[in-house]
């Protein structure tokens, strides 16, 4: 069971004062009966909330997989770029970005509010392989297979051992189990070159939705989220 008032703050309609205020103002229903206690405790899950007449819908634990599109940024609040969470139309205060991209970065992207399920992608025993599609301003010198493939040391620190498949000439996939930063970009500074676009396609066996749009994301599936806590 779970405070309205609180039910209401989480769901971004303000502070606990002022969501207190919507309640007293007679804008809220349970069941269709008119509730202006903030201490009214409901079932978030099963009962039927009105807000301005407006459903609001709550579920406990959402795990959503966002296309991310170039210009966002992977925070809560920065003053340069716009924060991925914009593009989730639920606002909740809740809500965890899993792991990170670049700004200037594209693709699969896990939101979260369930922090089990962040640490097994980010910090877990298991390191996840992230697959990215990379595509370079100069033809890929395959000679530097073997040396991504052992790992390279970059200022000082040996990463680990990457896999590489080579699309063509310009274009590779490229899967690290680790995210330092900017990695992909300075691994092919390593091999002489340049990354002009960065997009994660893959993170563990979960593939970005080839229907997603960029900026466009759905809640996973129930399997997938098991997929993610069997690594």
């Amino acid at each position: 069971m779970m405070r309205l008032d609180k039910l209401l703050a989480l769901h971004g309609f303000g502070t606990r004062n002022h969501v207190k205020k919507i309640i007293k103002a007679q804008r809220v229903r349970v069941n269709d009966d008119l509730v202006v206690d903030p201490a009214f405790k409901l079932d978030a899950e099963l009962d039927h909330i009105t807000v301005d007449h407006k459903t609001l819908t709550h579920r406990d634990k959402v795990h959503y997989m966002l296309n991310k599109p170039q210009g966002y940024i992977c925070a809560h609040i920065d003053h340069r770029y716009p924060s991925v969470l914009e593009l989730i139309h639920e606002k909740r205060s809740d809500l965890i970005i899993v792991g990170r991209l670049d700004v200037d970065t594209e693709g699969l992207l896990l939101i979260s509010n369930d922090g089990l399920f962040s640490h097994q992608v980010s910090h877990g025993k298991k390191a996840i392989e992230k697959q990215y599609h990379v595509t370079l301003k100069d033809p890929f010198n395959r000679a530097y297979i073997p040396d991504l493939e052992r790992g390279i040391a970059l200022d000082d620190v040996q990463l680990k051992p990457a896999k590489v498949n080579v699309i063509d000439d310009y274009t590779l996939h490229l899967s690290i189990s680790e995210g330092k930063k900017h990695q992909v970009k300075r691994m092919m500074r390593y091999c002489e070159n340049e990354v002009v676009f960065l997009k994660r396609i893959k993170i563990g066996k979960l593939k970005l939705d080839e229907s997603l749009s960029p900026g466009a994301y759905r809640l996973l599936e129930s399997h997938e989220v098991d997929a993610i806590f069997k690594l």
